[in-house]
């Protein structure tokens, strides 16, 4: 990995902690919140592979919680967030889609990766609250979810041209 490459990483990195942190919607029932990080998890595991991906992705957004007041869910974030990235290169190579450009294999790869965060969240909100805690929470994840797979689905060319320019 070159230079530039580890400094494009590190600009990812807080890009993922500034997107997640930028817009807070507290939710009561689990101290926790939604936000919008999501869609620059899935680029930067577009941008990065896999291992950049869960650097990124799981720093990035654990960061975001320690920084944002929610320490208490940095440890779970570093490995949700870490673990979405990894299942969009999986998701992606299972699906056939390529990453350089939007496309319906690639959406759904996007929606399978922002599912697993919704599950990773409702079993660590019910492991440190219950499970009627995290039932409350699965509409807002889901609704993060959702609109992380359009923000990252809007942004990926611009995303692409950006990063493109700045390796060659």
């Amino acid at each position: 990995m070159k230079i530039r490459d580890f400094a494009l990483l590190a600009l990812f990195i807080a890009l993922v902690a500034v997107s997640t942190m930028i817009i807070r919607v507290p939710i009561p029932q689990t101290n926790g919140y939604m936000n919008l990080g999501d869609s620059m998890v899935l680029l930067s595991a577009l941008f990065f592979g896999p291992v950049g991906g869960f650097i990124a992705g799981g720093i990035g957004s654990a960061l975001a919680d320690i920084l944002g007041g929610y320490p208490q869910w940095a440890l779970w974030t570093l490995f949700i967030k870490g673990i979405e990235a990894l299942l969009i290169i999986a998701a992606m190579s299972i699906l056939g889609a390529r990453k350089d450009r939007v496309s319906f294999r690639l959406v759904i790869g996007f929606i399978a990766a922002t599912a697993w965060m919704v599950l990773g969240y409702f079993i660590a909100e019910s492991i440190m609250y219950d499970q009627k805690a995290a039932l409350a929470e699965v509409p807002a994840n889901i609704l993060q979810a959702l609109g992380s797979v359009v923000l990252a689905t809007l942004l990926l060319p611009v995303f692409h041209r950006i990063i493109s320019a700045t390796r060659d």
